[in-house]
């Protein structure tokens, strides 16, 4: 993991991961923690831990509300609470409900601390004020993370602080920095814990994170192959090990993972009473690109009709733009190019009324006209994403941008290509290639969409070039191992390469 992904980041935003927010507990994993409290107070307060170390949020904050429903007075329920609230890999944290949980325990960081038993407990009391403590979120993330550094100096062997202190070095990725010293770091302290304690949720989890692209990933596949059975009854724990089968092009292995997480996530939003989409439609897309990536198209037809069922009813941007993404790949990936209307006018954060409004709608839109002759389209939808990346650009992180960027110089190519202007469109990919390659490789499926060398490659095939295409979809394939289209285009490539006795 070397880089945050904005992408990543705002599909989490808008989607929700899978099982991310809720879950029955159940089979979480095994921890040892002892602390002051006892019986039902240390029972849900283990609970409430575990379900942490698998991002089931809710769950834990219902566990520790329990352990000081059962002992008002163990600092430590009232931390985990608010430790629910930080989600430090989708760069969340509701700071106003974490500091109220605090306040509920003491007014003060003083305070807090005195009620806490001298020793660990007091230090994760003052640790989790630094966390919500003074200073802008960055700031206070390395604060923490320092605090919690010194917690592990201080008390080595201590696998749950340990865990923790490698989910605070995760944390501190940021778009368009890279953090692989700290990934690399987590990784060493959550693979010592595995080896320790196979059964360990957050350990099996963390070594997924810090592994989770495709330099990396073959590191972390005996977690992968382990997390799930280590919590079966989180629907994140199902779902998570697809991040390593899709950096290593395991089909299989991700249509198998997405389709238990998405059956569960199901489950327990109806068991619930929870509304559709919240805890599925991060499940279900992974699940749509496995099956594209398999070639069964008609399987992903009916993922797609799946999320249009949920997006008819619930009108949420977050929905919305799921279900148009969604949409977008499913005409990437199969090559049905069909007309899209899409408004002219660009719009805050790619978001429109309706299914319009993602970016990846724009760019599917876009490169369709273009093929289809329909250069008024291509032309709306080139407009939109250079809005959008030019908005990106007066932000205060121009990474932002790039994603935008990498799009727009997509579906100028592919009008250039159809203007029969076969050098022009030949630079803007090169052009979008380039910027790709400052981007991380993508923490899922791919993004953009599209990948700028296997458009590249693909415009090269066109053009009769087979040794420069086959390069092309070579650098695909390392950012994005086992992609259809890039391994069809390679395949392609090289055996006209051979036919003509290049």
């Amino acid at each position: 993991m070397k880089k945050l992904s904005f992408v990543a980041v705002a599909l989490c935003l808008l989607a929700g991961p899978a099982g991310a927010q809720t879950t029955a507990s159940g089979e979480l994993g095994t921890i040892q923690f002892p602390t002051s409290a006892a019986g039902a107070a240390q029972s849900a307060f283990l609970t409430g831990v575990k379900a942490l170390h698998n991002f089931e949020f809710d769950t834990a904050a219902d566990a520790f509300r329990a352990a000081q429903n059962a002992d008002p007075g163990f600092a430590l329920a009232y931390w985990g609470e608010a430790m629910s609230f930080n989600h430090p890999l989708w760069a969340q944290q509701d700071i106003a409900s974490a500091r109220k949980v605090l306040e509920r325990l003491a007014p003060t960081a003083a305070a807090r601390s005195a009620k806490a038993p001298a020793g660990k407990e007091r230090d994760f009391v003052e640790a989790v004020d630094v966390l919500y403590g003074v200073g802008d979120k960055y700031a206070r993330d390395v604060a923490y993370s320092a605090a919690m550094k010194r917690m592990y100096d201080k008390y080595p062997g201590d696998d749950e602080i340990a865990t923790l202190y490698a989910l605070s070095l995760l944390g501190l990725g940021r778009p368009g920095e890279s953090n692989l010293r700290n990934a690399m770091q987590a990784a060493a302290i959550a693979e010592g814990i595995f080896q320790r304690n196979p059964k360990h949720p957050g350990a099996a989890h963390f070594i997924i994170h810090s592994f989770d692209d495709p330099d990396h990933a073959i590191l972390a596949l005996p977690a992968a192959r382990a997390y799930a059975k280590i919590a079966p009854s989180a629907a994140h724990a199902l779902h998570m090990p697809s991040h390593i089968f899709v950096q290593l092009g395991l089909w299989d292995d991700v249509v198998a993972s997405n389709t238990v997480a998405y059956k569960a996530a199901v489950d327990l939003a109806e068991a619930k009473n929870l509304p559709r989409g919240r805890e599925d439609f991060h499940t279900l897309s992974w699940l749509q690109y496995g099956y594209l990536q398999q070639g069964k198209f008609d399987e992903a037809d009916k993922t797609l009709a799946a999320a249009r069922a949920v997006a008819d009813k619930d009108k949420s941007p977050g929905v919305s733009n799921g279900y148009a993404s969604m949409k977008a790949r499913q005409i990437v990936e199969t090559g049905k190019w069909e007309k899209i209307a899409i408004p002219a006018a660009a719009v805050r954060d790619g978001g429109a009324p309706g299914y319009d409004g993602s970016a990846a709608y724009v760019l599917a839109a876009g490169l369709g006209a273009a093929k289809l002759g329909d250069l008024e389209t291509a032309n709306i939808a080139l407009e939109r994403l250079r809005g959008l990346r030019t908005q990106a650009e007066s932000g205060s992180n121009a990474y932002r941008a790039k994603p935008f960027a990498i799009m727009e110089k997509e579906v100028a190519a592919t009008i250039a290509a159809a203007k029969k202007d076969a050098a022009g469109a030949e630079q803007l990919l090169k052009d979008a290639t380039a910027i790709e390659l400052g981007l991380d490789a993508p923490s899922g499926p791919a993004d953009p969409i599209k990948p700028s060398f296997e458009l590249y490659g693909e415009l090269l095939l066109d053009q009769g070039r087979m040794k420069d295409a086959a390069a092309q979809f070579q650098q695909s394939l390392a950012r994005t191992p086992n992609r259809r289209l890039s391994v069809q285009g390679l395949q392609r490539a090289s055996a006209q390469r051979s036919t003509a006795g290049q």
